[in-house]
């Protein structure tokens, strides 16, 4: 997890509940360029997506969730 994500209780986990293997995280990480450059409009697609993915998190197979604030950071 990021900083962030910790402050904020943030996961990313696989679609399918799994924890997010390297494979994923690589994935993700490398097309979320794509959703900035794309002018920012894959990052924006949340406000317009149902199940509130950006396009890397399509891309990837991938949610961000809120965990507990006692939830284990590994």
């Amino acid at each position: 997890t990021t900083i962030g994500g910790i402050i904020c209780n943030l996961r990313v986990i696989r679609t399918n509940g799994q924890p997010l293997r390297y494979l994923d995280a690589l994935v993700r990480g490398l097309s979320s360029l794509f959703s900035f450059a794309a002018l920012g409009l894959g990052v924006l697609w949340i406000l317009r997506d149902p199940e509130r993915q950006s396009w890397h998190d399509k891309i990837a197979g991938t949610y961000v969730v809120t965990v507990p604030r006692s939830f284990p950071l590994l």
